[in-house]
Formats: C-alpha cells, structure tokens, sequence
C-alpha cells in the first residue's frame, strides 16, 4: 500500500490537472467562439461585396475588353515579349518528362554543366 502523504500528493496534482483542463477547455472555447464570429463577419463582408448577378456579367465582359487593349505602354514591348517566350520555353521544360539521366542526377545540375 502507498504511504498517506504519496497519496495526498497525487491527489494534488491529480486536482491541479483537472483544473489546467477545465482552464484550457474554457479558453478554447472561447477561442473557437471568437474565430467563428469573424469567420461569419468576414463571410457577410464578402456577400456584402459581392456585385449583384446582372453587374458580375457586366464586370467579366469589362474585363475580357480591357485585357484585348491593355492600358500598360510596356505590354506591347519586344523586351516583355522575349521574356514571356523565355519563361513560356522554361515552363515547358520544366513540365517535360526527365529521361533517367536526368530524374537520377538531378535536372538542375545538368542545365547547370550545359
């Protein structure tokens, strides 16, 4: 049998563990309670934001115009159209399957050496 003063002391820290759990469970609770209140804030922000139907139509035909005739002078430039060629060429490399030589070493390293 464990001697009477063990046994208090668990009790103890047996009593002071409940308490930290009953302190803890509280303050998520309330924690959860604050997030979901902006979660539903942020959500009626959002719907109050949002254009009406007949407006949400007319915004994406607005949009599809204006990207036919960009308002920004360098869209047209040779320089932008190289480098959008250079990054295109990059990106197909990179969505090309690698050879065995190149899955075992690595790509990078054989771009790298070339």
């Amino acid at each position: 049998m464990i001697d009477e003063s063990l046994r208090q002391q668990l009790a103890t820290r047996v009593a002071r563990l409940e308490q930290q759990i009953r302190a803890f469970k509280e303050l998520h609770a309330t924690e959860l309670g604050l997030i979901l209140d902006e979660l539903a804030s942020l959500r009626a922000d959002l719907a109050a934001m949002a254009p009406p139907p007949a407006a949400a139509d007319s915004a994406q035909t607005t949009a599809t115009a204006s990207a036919s005739a960009p308002a920004d002078p360098a869209a047209a430039s040779p320089k932008r159209a190289k480098w959008l060629a250079e990054e295109a060429r990059k990106e197909d490399e990179r969505r090309a399957p690698l050879s065995r030589r190149e899955f075992l070493r690595g790509r990078d390293r054989d771009e790298g050496n070339g």
